[in-house]
């Protein structure tokens, strides 16, 4: 109860609707003009961020897991140069195993807001979705958010609990533990963080805004050769 006796006020809730309920004949992008880097434009779907649940019924998976050993720029809480605006979101890339529908939503989206785009400014598109026709395999790479502000809220299921947090500390021991999440089996809400324009190029950028991570193992062959006294006979 507030001071003046009214019940307090409660906190405003963003709707998540699976990836299967998206309209994109609602999509349209919100140009901002010329930026420091090029052509600013916001995605968005009846004027709100573009939110979506990818796994709402099955889980994906993650082939590659984190990668915290990368030569490339890392973020500060890796070694990493601190950003210059304080309190900015810094996060690790995850790449997603997709299955045929969220690949071809994703596609579609990713089409959607290209057409857009072109309308606005000439760049070359980066596609949000790779795909690999020898394995017929799609992925696509989200950004976690470890850092900063908007911390993406994580989920690990493990020795049959499940543990909530957020942030690089929360979620290091477990990425030690659990091989960087390689081969995980994850759950994700994402939103479409910002349209990226740099150099000429541009694409789409994607945020999780919730991630559940289940460890798992390859499978390992059975020992075909494990009895030590038949080698020796």
């Amino acid at each position: 109860m507030s001071s003046t006796g009214e019940p307090a006020a409660k906190r405003a809730r963003i709707e998540i609707k699976s990836y299967t309920e998206i309209d994109l004949s609602e999509f349209a992008l919100k140009d901002k003009g010329k930026g420091k880097n090029g052509h600013l434009a916001y995605p968005l779907l009846g004027g709100e961020t573009i939110r979506f649940n990818l796994s709402p019924s099955e889980w994906l998976r993650t082939p590659f897991g984190f990668d915290v050993d990368s030569k490339f720029e890392k973020p500060s809480f890796l070694g990493g140069k601190e950003p210059e605006k304080a309190n900015s979101s810094e996060g690790l890339s995850l790449r997603l195993d997709l299955a045929d529908g969220q690949a071809q939503f994703l596609t579609e989206l990713d089409k959607t807001a290209a057409e857009a785009f072109a309308k606005i400014v000439d760049a070359k598109w980066n596609p949000l979705v790779a795909t690999n026709p020898l394995f017929k395999s799609s992925l696509c790479k989200v950004s976690v958010i470890l850092k900063g502000s908007d911390l993406t809220k994580l989920a690990i299921v493990v020795d049959g609990k499940v543990h909530r947090g957020e942030g690089w500390e929360f979620l290091e021991p477990f990425v030690t533990r659990c091989n960087a999440f390689k081969w995980a089996d994850v759950k994700i809400t994402a939103r479409v963080k910002k349209l990226w324009n740099v150099a000429g190029k541009a694409g789409l950028g994607l945020e999780a805004t919730q991630l559940v991570l289940k460890p798992s193992e390859r499978p390992t062959e059975e020992d075909a050769f494990g009895d030590d006294d038949e080698l020796l006979a």
